[in-house]
């Protein structure tokens, strides 16, 4: 599938570039939102605040359209693991259990254990040894007093993509907390069937370090109490002469530490008018034959791949391998020198390719795996 060139020449980054799980390059578009902003913020106006606040929101607007929610069900956030905080948070008091994969990413597992350790639901780590993290097996840890179940859309070392759908039904009436932040923008949209689904946009979104979102179905907004909030996020923040507290905002405006992440919120939007340029079905497409030549040239070099899925329902940008006798630290070094940028990830390196990766970076890739 092809993608149209005003997609295409947003981006610059190398030829070997497969890195997008760890930080994905930015758009040009994404720079200058944030260049306008900075040059407002250097040489301000009488009017530059206002100015400012209102490109704020129609920033907010525009990421809680992405989001397929109302604008008071989207909180920007500079970080994923703000919005999971605010999510176990929420919890505490309610007693019961979360369920989590032993294997998720940190992020997704210490704001549970943080939230227990104060007197929030205990946590309920599931193993996964194979990577499946499927309905079944999340249905099975499931039971009348679980709060919540946390997953992530995309596993952050297998690749292995959730079935939305079937979490939402395995979890019954428990908030189903999703963290987006390896599928957000590359292969999804959207919050769908989830309570909580929050990403950074420094990764597959493409839109730079502090920038994210956090989005709540209207049953999650009842049930979440704004347990870390800040002078943000209260009715008439501003109204300083009125002693505090004030009453939270019933949006999720509620879910604010402080003064909210507003570069970021620039930055996330400029990236949300990049992305609708394409439409993500199509970016989904392109990532799925990039990655599938990455398996092909890795495996015809005799390497082990990380592949625990069924059907490319349940594969999206990540492909992890080791080459047999070789140190996992020595072919990533190998690789860096010869071009081609990757993660190690333990036993494994880690290719993550994006839409814009072209067709010959596989054979980079090959040639730099034959000569080591």
């Amino acid at each position: 599938m092809s993608l149209p060139q005003g997609y295409l020449d947003e981006f610059a980054e190398p030829l070997g570039y497969l890195d997008f799980a760890a930080t994905g390059p930015v758009s040009r578009r994404v720079r200058a939102a944030l260049d306008e902003l900075m040059g407002m913020v250097a040489a301000p106006s009488g009017g530059t605040g206002e100015i400012v606040f209102s490109r704020f929101e129609a920033a907010t607007a525009t990421a809680a359209a992405f989001m397929e929610v109302p604008v008071d069900r989207l909180a920007p956030i500079p970080v994923t693991s703000e919005g999971l905080f605010h999510a176990a948070f929420g919890l505490l008091g309610l007693g019961g259990n979360v369920v989590v994969p032993a294997g998720e990413f940190p992020a997704n597992l210490y704001p549970w254990l943080r939230a227990a350790a104060a007197g929030g639901p205990a946590v309920r780590m599931i193993e996964v040894p194979d990577g499946r993290v499927t309905p079944e097996r999340i249905r099975e840890a499931v039971d009348a007093d679980t709060r919540a179940v946390a997953v992530s859309l995309v596993d952050f070392q297998t690749g292995f993509r959730v079935d939305l759908d079937g979490m939402r039904h395995a979890a019954g009436d428990a908030l189903l907390v999703v963290d987006a932040i390896q599928g957000l923008g590359a292969v999804h949209r959207g919050i769908g069937p989830a309570d909580v689904m929050v990403a950074g946009g420094q990764k597959w979104m493409r839109a730079g370090w502090g920038s994210g979102v956090m989005a709540l179905s209207e049953r999650a907004l009842d049930r979440l109490a704004p347990t870390l909030s800040g002078w943000r996020a209260v009715e008439d923040a501003l109204e300083t002469h009125r002693r505090a507290p004030h009453p939270a905002l019933a949006s999720a405006g509620r879910f604010q530490v402080g003064t909210p992440p507003i570069p970021g919120a620039f930055q996330f939007a400029a990236a949300v008018d990049v992305i609708e340029s394409a439409g993500v079905p199509a970016i989904a497409a392109v990532i799925a034959d990039r990655v599938a030549a990455l398996e092909e040239v890795v495996r015809s070099a005799g390497a082990e791949v990380m592949a625990p899925w069924a059907s490319p329902a349940e594969r999206a940008g990540i492909l992890c391998f080791r080459l047999p006798g070789a140190d996992p630290a020595a072919t990533h070094t190998h690789l860096a020198e010869a071009g081609v940028l990757s993660s190690q990830r333990g036993d494994w390196v880690r290719l993550a390719p994006h839409a814009t990766t072209r067709p010959e970076a596989a054979g980079l890739l090959a040639a730099a795996l034959g000569s080591g």
